[in-house]
């Protein structure tokens, strides 16, 4: 046997025998609660906006169907998949969404077919009202930073109710709300 297979068996040894004893990190209960997310979810899809693009929570909404595929990422993270259309165009986007211990905050990113940039979320959950709330930072389509804010509240086990705000000025307008029921 030469030394080149001895200390590559030594090292896999050594490897193999710290991963044995090593403490892997266990689901909290916040990663618990996102866990409710997974399966599949058909989408109606409100959004208020005004001829420029804007938010506009006062126009008449365009209403869109699609669907949400949720699935778990080991223990940890929920990774969403949501097909539909908007504007008449197909539309894509896939999300992540978990809980960090480090910060004792929700996270989630978010990327779409319609946009360049990553949207990030930094949140807190609600036990009393089920209300997961985000605050976000993302690229619009006139290629600004824009704050927003997004509330989803868990009605029932079978229902959730997804409202998004874009902050203007210190208000928060509402530009978006998706009604998720799942598939059964």
């Amino acid at each position: 046997m030469s030394i080149r297979n001895l200390i590559s068996g030594a090292l896999l040894c050594l490897f193999f025998s710290q991963i044995a004893t090593a403490q892997f990190p266990t689901a909290t209960e916040e990663h618990k609660l996102l866990k409710q997310d997974v399966g599949t979810w058909t989408a109606t899809v409100k959004t208020w906006m005004g001829p420029d693009g804007q938010p506009a929570p006062d126009a008449e909404p365009m209403v869109t169907k699609g669907e949400e595929v949720n699935r778990m990422l080991g223990q940890f993270w929920v990774v969403s998949s949501f097909k539909g259309e908007f504007g008449g165009m197909p539309f894509e986007g896939l999300g992540t969404s978990g809980y960090d211990t480090k910060t004792k905050k929700f996270v989630g990113s978010w990327v779409d077919s319609f946009s360049p940039s990553a949207m990030q979320m930094v949140g807190t959950y609600d036990k009393a009202t089920k209300t997961l709330t985000h605050m976000t930072t993302g690229v619009g389509m006139d290629g600004q930073e824009y704050k927003g804010k997004s509330e989803l509240v868990y009605k029932d086990e079978n229902t959730r109710l997804l409202t998004m705000y874009e902050m203007k000025d210190g208000k928060a307008l509402r530009s978006m709300e998706i009604l998720y029921e799942r598939k059964k």
